[in-house]
Protein backbone atom coordinates (compact mmCIF):
# COMPACT_ATOMS: atom_id res chain seq x y z
CA UNK A 1 0.00 0.00 0.00
CA UNK A 2 2.99 2.65 1.18
CA UNK A 3 4.32 1.30 -2.54
CA UNK A 4 1.11 2.33 -4.08
CA UNK A 5 0.85 5.31 -2.59
CA UNK A 6 4.30 6.95 -3.07
CA UNK A 7 3.42 5.72 -7.29
CA UNK A 8 0.44 7.43 -7.32
CA UNK A 9 2.12 10.76 -5.48
CA UNK A 10 5.11 10.30 -8.10
CA UNK A 11 2.78 10.21 -10.94
CA UNK A 12 0.67 13.20 -10.06
CA UNK A 13 3.98 15.38 -9.07
CA UNK A 14 4.90 14.27 -12.70
CA UNK A 15 1.76 15.01 -14.49
CA UNK A 16 1.48 18.95 -12.23
CA UNK A 17 5.20 19.34 -13.72
CA UNK A 18 4.52 18.46 -17.36
CA UNK A 19 1.43 20.78 -17.63
CA UNK A 20 3.78 23.61 -16.79
CA UNK A 21 5.69 22.86 -20.05
CA UNK A 22 4.70 25.27 -22.99
CA UNK A 23 3.88 22.49 -25.90
CA UNK A 24 3.15 23.87 -29.25
CA UNK A 25 1.66 21.72 -32.35
CA UNK A 26 4.28 20.22 -35.06
CA UNK A 27 3.61 19.00 -38.59
CA UNK A 28 5.43 16.11 -40.56
CA UNK A 29 4.63 14.76 -43.65
CA UNK A 30 3.56 11.23 -44.05
CA UNK A 31 6.25 9.07 -45.49
CA UNK A 32 3.48 7.48 -47.94
CA UNK A 33 1.14 10.31 -48.73
CA UNK A 34 -2.42 9.39 -48.83
CA UNK A 35 -3.83 9.37 -52.12
CA UNK A 36 -6.10 11.99 -53.53
CA UNK A 37 -8.67 11.84 -55.84
CA UNK A 38 -11.03 14.14 -57.90
CA UNK A 39 -14.51 13.37 -56.68
CA UNK A 40 -16.95 12.89 -59.56
CA UNK A 41 -19.77 15.43 -58.84
CA UNK A 42 -18.60 16.46 -55.54
CA UNK A 43 -19.15 12.96 -54.26
CA UNK A 44 -16.87 11.39 -51.85
CA UNK A 45 -17.89 7.99 -52.93
CA UNK A 46 -17.05 8.37 -56.45
CA UNK A 47 -13.67 8.43 -57.03
CA UNK A 48 -12.18 9.83 -60.44
CA UNK A 49 -8.34 10.08 -61.27
CA UNK A 50 -5.25 10.79 -58.92
CA UNK A 51 -4.00 13.95 -57.90
CA UNK A 52 -1.21 14.86 -56.10
CA UNK A 53 -0.30 18.25 -54.46
CA UNK A 54 1.26 21.08 -56.62
CA UNK A 55 1.59 24.74 -57.78
CA UNK A 56 -0.59 25.68 -60.79
CA UNK A 57 1.47 25.69 -63.81
CA UNK A 58 -0.17 29.30 -64.78
CA UNK A 59 1.64 30.55 -61.27
CA UNK A 60 4.71 28.66 -61.86
CA UNK A 61 7.81 30.46 -60.62
CA UNK A 62 11.52 29.39 -61.73
CA UNK A 63 13.11 26.99 -59.63
CA UNK A 64 10.27 25.53 -58.51
CA UNK A 65 8.81 22.62 -59.33
CA UNK A 66 5.53 20.48 -58.28
CA UNK A 67 5.40 21.33 -54.82
CA UNK A 68 5.45 18.04 -52.69
CA UNK A 69 5.45 19.59 -49.10
CA UNK A 70 4.23 22.62 -47.16
CA UNK A 71 7.50 23.98 -46.46
CA UNK A 72 8.21 24.21 -50.66
CA UNK A 73 4.98 25.63 -50.72
CA UNK A 74 5.58 28.13 -47.98
CA UNK A 75 9.13 29.10 -50.05
CA UNK A 76 7.30 29.47 -53.41
CA UNK A 77 4.68 32.09 -51.29
CA UNK A 78 7.71 34.27 -50.00
CA UNK A 79 9.15 34.18 -53.84
CA UNK A 80 6.61 35.45 -54.86
CA UNK A 81 6.71 39.23 -55.60
CA UNK A 82 3.39 38.94 -54.12
CA UNK A 83 4.44 38.73 -50.48
CA UNK A 84 7.05 41.39 -50.66
CA UNK A 85 4.87 44.00 -51.79
CA UNK A 86 1.91 43.17 -49.16
CA UNK A 87 4.79 43.29 -46.60
CA UNK A 88 5.87 46.83 -47.83
CA UNK A 89 2.88 48.29 -47.96
CA UNK A 90 1.57 47.18 -44.52
CA UNK A 91 4.93 49.05 -42.94
CA UNK A 92 4.17 52.17 -45.52
CA UNK A 93 0.51 51.90 -43.79
CA UNK A 94 2.41 51.94 -39.95
CA UNK A 95 4.31 54.63 -40.83
CA UNK A 96 2.29 56.99 -43.15
CA UNK A 97 -1.42 56.20 -41.68
CA UNK A 98 -2.11 54.70 -45.58
CA UNK A 99 -0.75 51.93 -47.50
CA UNK A 100 0.40 52.78 -50.70
CA UNK A 101 -2.55 50.20 -51.60
CA UNK A 102 -5.12 51.36 -49.68
CA UNK A 103 -7.28 48.19 -48.88
CA UNK A 104 -4.31 46.29 -47.29
CA UNK A 105 -7.25 43.26 -47.10
CA UNK A 106 -7.72 42.97 -50.92
CA UNK A 107 -4.48 43.24 -53.42
CA UNK A 108 -6.90 42.10 -56.26
CA UNK A 109 -8.08 42.95 -59.04
CA UNK A 110 -11.42 44.36 -56.61
CA UNK A 111 -9.35 46.07 -54.46
CA UNK A 112 -7.81 49.80 -54.99
CA UNK A 113 -4.74 50.38 -57.41
CA UNK A 114 -1.66 51.57 -55.53
CA UNK A 115 -1.14 54.94 -55.43
CA UNK A 116 2.71 54.71 -56.65
CA UNK A 117 2.72 51.60 -58.47
CA UNK A 118 6.77 51.73 -59.43
CA UNK A 119 7.81 52.94 -55.87
CA UNK A 120 5.69 50.32 -54.18
CA UNK A 121 7.04 47.48 -56.79
CA UNK A 122 10.82 49.27 -56.49
CA UNK A 123 10.48 49.44 -52.11
CA UNK A 124 9.49 45.28 -52.82
CA UNK A 125 12.57 44.70 -54.77
CA UNK A 126 14.68 46.62 -52.45
CA UNK A 127 13.25 44.68 -49.47
CA UNK A 128 13.86 41.56 -50.67
CA UNK A 129 17.28 42.12 -52.34
CA UNK A 130 18.49 43.29 -48.40
CA UNK A 131 17.39 40.14 -46.72
CA UNK A 132 14.14 41.48 -45.97
CA UNK A 133 15.59 43.55 -43.03
CA UNK A 134 12.45 45.26 -41.79
CA UNK A 135 14.94 47.78 -39.70
CA UNK A 136 16.52 48.78 -43.08
CA UNK A 137 12.93 49.65 -44.63
CA UNK A 138 12.09 51.30 -41.54
CA UNK A 139 15.33 53.44 -41.60
CA UNK A 140 14.80 53.87 -45.30
CA UNK A 141 10.53 55.15 -45.12
CA UNK A 142 11.19 57.59 -42.27
CA UNK A 143 14.19 59.38 -43.24
CA UNK A 144 12.78 59.86 -46.81
CA UNK A 145 11.81 63.50 -48.25
CA UNK A 146 7.98 62.02 -48.37
CA UNK A 147 8.04 60.93 -44.60
CA UNK A 148 9.83 64.04 -43.14
CA UNK A 149 7.21 66.56 -44.71
CA UNK A 150 5.17 69.34 -43.18
CA UNK A 151 1.77 67.97 -42.28
CA UNK A 152 -0.18 71.61 -42.91
CA UNK A 153 -2.87 72.01 -44.89
CA UNK A 154 -3.80 75.06 -46.58
CA UNK A 155 -7.22 75.18 -48.79
CA UNK A 156 -5.56 74.88 -52.25
CA UNK A 157 -3.96 71.81 -51.34
CA UNK A 158 -7.36 70.13 -49.51
CA UNK A 159 -9.40 71.31 -52.95
CA UNK A 160 -6.18 69.76 -55.42
CA UNK A 161 -6.09 66.51 -53.44
CA UNK A 162 -8.27 66.30 -50.34
CA UNK A 163 -6.79 62.63 -49.59
CA UNK A 164 -3.43 63.00 -49.86
CA UNK A 165 -3.07 60.93 -52.82
CA UNK A 166 -0.09 62.85 -53.99
CA UNK A 167 1.91 62.50 -51.63
CA UNK A 168 2.66 66.17 -50.91
CA UNK A 169 2.39 66.39 -47.25
CA UNK A 170 2.61 64.48 -44.56
CA UNK A 171 -0.55 62.55 -42.87
CA UNK A 172 -1.75 63.46 -39.76
CA UNK A 173 -3.62 60.69 -38.08
CA UNK A 174 -4.15 59.11 -33.76
CA UNK A 175 -1.54 56.77 -32.94
CA UNK A 176 -2.61 53.37 -32.24
CA UNK A 177 -3.86 52.62 -28.85
CA UNK A 178 -0.74 50.44 -28.12
CA UNK A 179 1.79 53.61 -29.11
CA UNK A 180 -0.18 55.95 -26.90
CA UNK A 181 0.17 53.17 -23.78
CA UNK A 182 3.64 52.81 -24.72
CA UNK A 183 4.81 56.39 -25.43
CA UNK A 184 3.03 57.83 -21.97
CA UNK A 185 4.89 54.83 -20.50
CA UNK A 186 8.18 55.88 -21.64
CA UNK A 187 8.38 59.04 -21.11
CA UNK A 188 7.40 58.80 -17.90
CA UNK A 189 10.38 55.83 -17.15
CA UNK A 190 8.08 53.23 -15.84
CA UNK A 191 8.15 51.22 -19.03
CA UNK A 192 9.46 47.61 -18.59
CA UNK A 193 12.00 46.89 -21.44
CA UNK A 194 12.14 43.48 -20.95
CA UNK A 195 11.96 40.97 -23.96
CA UNK A 196 10.23 37.75 -24.13
CA UNK A 197 8.10 35.92 -21.20
CA UNK A 198 4.43 35.25 -21.22
CA UNK A 199 1.86 37.90 -21.18
CA UNK A 200 0.56 40.59 -18.53
CA UNK A 201 -2.36 41.55 -16.84
CA UNK A 202 -2.47 45.23 -16.64
CA UNK A 203 -4.44 46.98 -14.24
CA UNK A 204 -7.23 48.58 -16.63
CA UNK A 205 -8.09 44.30 -17.09
CA UNK A 206 -9.94 44.53 -13.88
CA UNK A 207 -12.76 46.45 -15.07
CA UNK A 208 -12.87 44.66 -18.64
CA UNK A 209 -16.28 42.56 -19.49
CA UNK A 210 -14.39 39.46 -17.78
CA UNK A 211 -12.33 40.88 -15.15
CA UNK A 212 -8.89 39.30 -14.58
CA UNK A 213 -6.69 40.78 -11.24
CA UNK A 214 -3.51 42.41 -12.54
CA UNK A 215 -0.44 41.25 -12.04
CA UNK A 216 2.34 42.56 -10.14
CA UNK A 217 3.85 46.51 -10.38
CA UNK A 218 6.96 45.58 -12.40
CA UNK A 219 5.08 43.46 -14.87
CA UNK A 220 1.92 45.52 -15.72
CA UNK A 221 4.26 48.35 -16.54
CA UNK A 222 5.46 46.34 -19.70
CA UNK A 223 4.65 46.99 -23.56
CA UNK A 224 1.38 46.89 -24.57
CA UNK A 225 2.76 43.62 -27.01
CA UNK A 226 2.51 41.62 -23.74
CA UNK A 227 -0.51 42.34 -22.41
CA UNK A 228 -2.82 39.61 -21.72
CA UNK A 229 -5.68 39.31 -24.22
CA UNK A 230 -9.21 37.67 -24.06
CA UNK A 231 -11.55 38.26 -27.21
CA UNK A 232 -14.45 37.91 -24.94
CA UNK A 233 -13.00 40.13 -22.58
CA UNK A 234 -10.52 42.60 -24.46
CA UNK A 235 -8.53 45.69 -22.07
CA UNK A 236 -11.33 48.48 -22.66
CA UNK A 237 -8.88 50.95 -23.00
CA UNK A 238 -7.41 49.43 -26.10
CA UNK A 239 -11.21 49.06 -27.25
CA UNK A 240 -11.62 52.88 -26.56
CA UNK A 241 -8.75 53.90 -29.35
CA UNK A 242 -9.93 51.48 -31.84
CA UNK A 243 -7.86 48.42 -30.98
CA UNK A 244 -8.39 45.35 -33.20
CA UNK A 245 -10.46 42.91 -30.91
CA UNK A 246 -8.80 39.88 -32.39
CA UNK A 247 -12.22 37.83 -32.82
CA UNK A 248 -11.87 38.13 -36.89
CA UNK A 249 -8.54 38.97 -38.98
CA UNK A 250 -8.44 43.19 -39.45
CA UNK A 251 -5.51 43.97 -41.53
CA UNK A 252 -6.06 47.68 -41.62
CA UNK A 253 -7.47 49.89 -38.33
CA UNK A 254 -10.77 52.20 -38.33
CA UNK A 255 -9.58 55.13 -36.47
CA UNK A 256 -12.36 57.57 -34.96
CA UNK A 257 -12.53 60.46 -32.47
CA UNK A 258 -15.27 60.00 -29.59
CA UNK A 259 -15.35 62.21 -26.36
CA UNK A 260 -15.17 58.30 -25.31
CA UNK A 261 -11.54 58.49 -26.10
CA UNK A 262 -10.44 61.62 -24.59
CA UNK A 263 -12.55 60.18 -20.77
CA UNK A 264 -10.46 57.21 -20.85
CA UNK A 265 -7.25 58.94 -21.45
CA UNK A 266 -8.28 61.54 -18.70
CA UNK A 267 -9.24 59.09 -16.25
CA UNK A 268 -6.80 55.92 -16.66
CA UNK A 269 -5.32 54.83 -13.79
CA UNK A 270 -1.97 54.37 -16.22
CA UNK A 271 -2.27 57.18 -17.64
CA UNK A 272 -2.36 58.70 -14.03
CA UNK A 273 0.44 56.73 -13.20
CA UNK A 274 2.54 58.08 -15.88
CA UNK A 275 1.24 62.16 -14.86
CA UNK A 276 2.57 61.49 -11.76
CA UNK A 277 6.25 60.00 -12.60
CA UNK A 278 6.95 62.84 -15.16
CA UNK A 279 5.67 65.46 -13.01
CA UNK A 280 7.71 64.04 -9.98
CA UNK A 281 10.83 64.09 -12.00
CA UNK A 282 9.78 67.86 -12.95
CA UNK A 283 9.47 69.11 -9.56
CA UNK A 284 12.62 67.32 -8.33
CA UNK A 285 14.37 68.88 -11.65
CA UNK A 286 13.30 72.83 -11.31
CA UNK A 287 11.91 73.07 -7.66
CA UNK A 288 8.68 75.00 -6.25
CA UNK A 289 8.64 78.91 -7.01
CA UNK A 290 6.48 80.15 -9.48
CA UNK A 291 8.83 80.48 -11.81
CA UNK A 292 10.25 76.85 -11.50
CA UNK A 293 6.51 75.58 -11.91
CA UNK A 294 6.04 77.30 -14.95
CA UNK A 295 9.55 75.81 -16.06
CA UNK A 296 8.29 72.67 -14.82
CA UNK A 297 5.34 73.00 -17.12
CA UNK A 298 7.41 73.96 -19.95
CA UNK A 299 9.97 70.82 -19.66
CA UNK A 300 6.92 68.66 -19.57
CA UNK A 301 4.79 70.45 -22.56
CA UNK A 302 8.10 69.90 -24.50
CA UNK A 303 9.06 66.34 -22.94
CA UNK A 304 5.53 65.09 -24.74
CA UNK A 305 4.65 67.24 -27.54
CA UNK A 306 8.19 67.92 -29.50
CA UNK A 307 7.71 71.64 -29.08
CA UNK A 308 7.74 74.83 -26.52
CA UNK A 309 4.66 76.04 -25.56
CA UNK A 310 3.24 79.72 -26.61
CA UNK A 311 2.47 82.20 -23.89
CA UNK A 312 -0.96 81.55 -24.15
CA UNK A 313 -0.80 77.59 -24.11
CA UNK A 314 1.63 78.20 -20.56
CA UNK A 315 -0.96 80.25 -19.06
CA UNK A 316 -3.74 78.06 -19.76
CA UNK A 317 -1.33 75.35 -17.92
CA UNK A 318 -0.44 77.54 -15.32
CA UNK A 319 -3.65 78.40 -14.67
CA UNK A 320 -4.65 74.96 -14.47
CA UNK A 321 -2.22 73.91 -12.01
CA UNK A 322 -2.90 76.93 -9.56
CA UNK A 323 -6.55 76.17 -9.50
CA UNK A 324 -6.00 72.44 -9.12
CA UNK A 325 -3.16 73.22 -6.39
CA UNK A 326 -6.31 75.48 -4.19
CA UNK A 327 -8.23 72.76 -4.46
CA UNK A 328 -5.43 70.20 -2.98
CA UNK A 329 -4.54 72.33 -0.31
CA UNK A 330 -8.06 72.48 1.32
CA UNK A 331 -8.27 67.86 0.32
CA UNK A 332 -5.58 66.52 0.91
CA UNK A 333 -7.87 63.47 0.50
CA UNK A 334 -7.91 64.47 -3.25
CA UNK A 335 -4.30 65.03 -3.63
CA UNK A 336 -3.94 61.53 -2.17
CA UNK A 337 -6.36 60.18 -4.70
CA UNK A 338 -4.72 61.54 -7.70
CA UNK A 339 -1.68 60.36 -6.97
CA UNK A 340 -2.08 57.24 -6.36
CA UNK A 341 -4.53 56.36 -8.47
CA UNK A 342 -3.00 53.12 -9.66
CA UNK A 343 -2.74 51.90 -5.75
CA UNK A 344 0.64 52.69 -5.42
CA UNK A 345 2.26 54.61 -3.02
CA UNK A 346 3.26 58.63 -4.01
CA UNK A 347 7.01 59.52 -3.95
CA UNK A 348 7.88 61.19 -0.47
CA UNK A 349 10.54 63.63 -1.38
CA UNK A 350 8.06 65.54 -3.29
CA UNK A 351 5.05 67.80 -1.73
CA UNK A 352 1.50 66.00 -2.31
CA UNK A 353 -0.53 69.18 -2.80
CA UNK A 354 1.90 70.34 -5.75
CA UNK A 355 2.59 67.04 -6.89
CA UNK A 356 -1.06 66.61 -7.75
CA UNK A 357 -1.85 69.62 -9.37
CA UNK A 358 1.45 69.06 -11.22
CA UNK A 359 -0.16 65.37 -12.20
CA UNK A 360 -3.02 66.36 -13.26
CA UNK A 361 -1.19 69.44 -15.65
CA UNK A 362 0.19 66.22 -17.01
CA UNK A 363 -2.33 64.05 -17.27
CA UNK A 364 -4.14 67.32 -19.33
CA UNK A 365 -0.78 67.13 -21.70
CA UNK A 366 -1.16 63.93 -22.26
CA UNK A 367 -4.50 63.92 -23.67
CA UNK A 368 -3.52 67.37 -25.60
CA UNK A 369 -3.88 66.90 -29.55
CA UNK A 370 -0.74 67.03 -30.43
CA UNK A 371 0.41 63.75 -27.84
CA UNK A 372 -1.58 61.58 -29.16
CA UNK A 373 -1.63 62.53 -33.10
CA UNK A 374 1.27 61.71 -35.39
CA UNK A 375 2.31 64.73 -37.76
Amino acid sequence: RKAAEALKEARKALANFEQTIPEIMVMQELEKPKPAYLLERGSYSARGETVSAGIPEALQLEGFGPSKDRRELAEWLVQSPLTARVAVNRHWQILFGEGLVRTPEDFGSQGAAPTHPELLEWLAADFVANGWNVKRLVRLLVTSATYRQDSALDSDALNRDPENLLLARSHRFRLPAEMIRDQALATSGLLVRDMGGAPVKPMELAESFKPSAPDSKEDRFRRSLYTYWRRTGPAPVMMALDAAKRDVCSAKRERTSTPLQALVLLNDPLMLACAREIAADALRNNGYSPRALQQAIRSIFQELTARTPDEEELEILTGLFVSQKERFTGNPDAAALAISADGSTPPGDVPHTELAALTLVTNAILNFDETVMRR
